[in-house]
């Protein structure tokens, strides 16, 4: 049974819409997360090397909220691009079937050809760059802090 044209058009154009949505609400979540990260990596910038335990302690607690977020932005981010993705063949099999133009299908066909360059893509894998930087940041401390208190000097001393 075909559906009537209002049908579809309502049907495409609320598809449409969820799938604009989802992408304004990546970039939206992603541009959160990357101030947040910014503003630890201030934070992290400014202060002093570590003089004392406690000091060391801040730090380390500063370098995990950074790596602790950063995993988390990156599981949200790779789960909206698995819906972004979902939306984005819903959008291309309406317009391949009912749309005259079929222009998602063919803007998409070229976006599905060129996964690596959407921005979604790139975005997706930069919560992973700010944990590996947050993991240098961890390992330059302890080494560090080790350094400091003669822990390296009595084990390979």
């Amino acid at each position: 049974m075909t559906q009537s044209p209002i049908k579809v058009v309502e049907e495409f154009n609320a598809i449409t819409d969820h799938f604009k949505q989802d992408l304004r609400e990546f970039f939206t979540r992603s541009n959160f997360y990357l101030a947040v990260q910014a503003a630890l990596l201030s934070v992290f910038g400014v202060r002093d090397a570590p003089a004392n335990l406690f000091d060391h302690v801040v730090t380390l607690v500063l370098i995990l909220t950074g790596l602790t977020l950063s995993v988390f932005w990156g599981v949200v981010a790779h789960g909206s691009v698995l819906w972004i993705d979902r939306w984005r063949k819903e959008v291309r099999r309406l317009s391949a079937e009912y749309s005259e133009t079929k222009s998602y299908d063919r803007i998409e066909e070229w976006a599905d050809e060129h996964r690596r360059q959407s921005p979604e893509r790139i975005t997706m894998y930069l919560p992973w760059l700010f944990g590996a930087i947050w993991c240098v940041f961890g390992i330059a401390v302890l080494v560090r802090y080790a350094a400091s208190t003669g822990l390296i000097r009595d084990l390979w001393g």
